[in-house]
């Protein structure tokens, strides 16, 4: 007995003519893609290029033709890199490699040199097209930046002018500083000597002459002169202060201002009293220059008093301490507070108490060197009150 093999299946003329419409079908929906994505690319309002792994031009849109001075026929076909400039050409190199590489889309800026000549800035997105069984491509989109790198270009050339300008400026500002500096200690150290002569001068002449109530005057002009060069000087070494920055315990500098002014409370009775003072950031010299300069205001408007008290007071902030002198003096008009902070400014009259005007401004000048500020408060016949606010982070 013998086995027949079994018999295969045959394809049906109908069922063979459905798979043929099918595949027809399939073919052409795929050339219809085709045609979309071709007409896309083409219509695309950016310029964009279709290139093979070794840079040579596969296809080109109308957009990157034009931007590029060239017709699509004359850029197909031929390598893109010779259009780029040299310096451009290890960047776009490397660029095409990452693209290709599989490593996402990649961004760079590469210059072009067109057949007129022009230079072209242009930003460039790389993007890999990989098929099976096709050769890599990769999809570049180009945007032309070079309005906007002229732009730039020309923001970094006024910058670096500007900049130039204002260290010219500087230095001359320096150099005018210094100038008046010199100016003004030679000028004050030969008004001294002249005054030193005239004051001894006076001293010789004075015992032989009848009348001397003229030498008395002008023996009392002389040494209010003294006292302004003196002051003036006192100004020029503030504001040449070098400070060193250290914790500075206020309430010692104070015990040091107060022996300082001894001489200016002998005779008199006044009360000084405190509340703790803080350590601040600062430079010693200076706060106690500031300090001095308070309670010596305080002690010489009190003078008609007496009894004087002084209070020294604190205020803190979340950045600043405020120190104030309150004194139970002959105060002041509170309309004119700013005027006692002027060079020369005064709050009374020149012959009613010495001084030359210059130590609050030396005060205010200070403070605010090292971020801080300076101001007073008072009424007149009912004391004054002069603070200083001094920044917890001092500058």
């Amino acid at each position: 007995m013998t086995h027949q093999p079994p018999s295969q299946p045959t394809d049906t003329p109908s069922s063979a003519q459905a798979r043929l419409q099918t595949l027809e079908a399939q073919v052409q929906h795929l050339q219809a893609a085709v045609v979309q994505a071709k007409a896309l690319f083409h219509g695309a309002p950016q310029a964009a290029l279709l290139v093979s792994a070794q840079g040579r031009v596969i296809d080109v849109n109308a957009r990157g033709a034009a931007l590029l001075a060239s017709g699509p026929q004359g850029l197909t076909g031929r390598p893109l890199l010779p259009l780029i400039a040299a310096a451009s050409r290890p960047t776009f190199t490397a660029l095409l490699g990452r693209a290709l590489g599989d490593r996402g889309a990649q961004t760079g800026e590469i210059q072009v040199r067109l057949p007129d000549g022009q230079v072209l800035d242009l930003a460039v997105e790389a993007v890999s097209q990989q098929r099976e069984g096709k050769p890599a491509t990769c999809h570049l989109t180009l945007t032309d930046v070079t309005a906007f790198k002229a732009a730039h270009r020309t923001l970094l050339d006024v910058n670096q002018t500007q900049t130039q300008q204002l260290q010219d400026q500087r230095y001359r500002i320096l150099r005018l500083e210094e100038e008046f500096e010199s100016v003004m200690f030679l000028s004050a150290r030969e008004l001294t000597s002249t005054v030193t002569r005239a004051e001894n001068f006076l001293t010789l002449v004075k015992p032989g002459t009848e009348d001397a109530a003229p030498l008395d005057h002008a023996a009392k002009a002389m040494q209010q002169t003294q006292a302004l060069l003196d002051s003036l000087k006192g100004y020029m070494r503030a504001r040449n202060l070098r400070a060193r920055m250290r914790s500075v315990d206020l309430g010692k500098v104070l015990r040091e201002v107060l022996k300082e002014v001894q001489p200016q409370m002998a005779g008199r009775d006044v009360q000084v009293t405190a509340v703790p003072l803080p350590t601040v950031y600062g430079d010693s010299q200076v706060l106690q220059l500031i300090l001095h300069e308070y309670v010596g205001n305080a002690l010489k408007f009190t003078r008609t008093r007496e009894r004087a008290r002084l209070h020294i007071l604190v205020q803190s902030t979340d950045t600043e301490y405020r120190i104030g002198v309150e004194d139970n003096g002959v105060g002041f008009n509170l309309r004119h507070k700013d005027k006692a902070f002027e060079l020369f400014g005064r709050l009374h009259p020149p012959g009613s108490y010495e001084g030359t005007g210059l130590g609050l401004a030396v005060v205010r000048r200070l403070c605010e060197r090292f971020g801080g500020r300076a101001w007073g408060e008072g009424r007149v016949d009912q004391g004054a009150t002069f603070w200083f606010a001094w920044p917890k982070a001092a500058e």
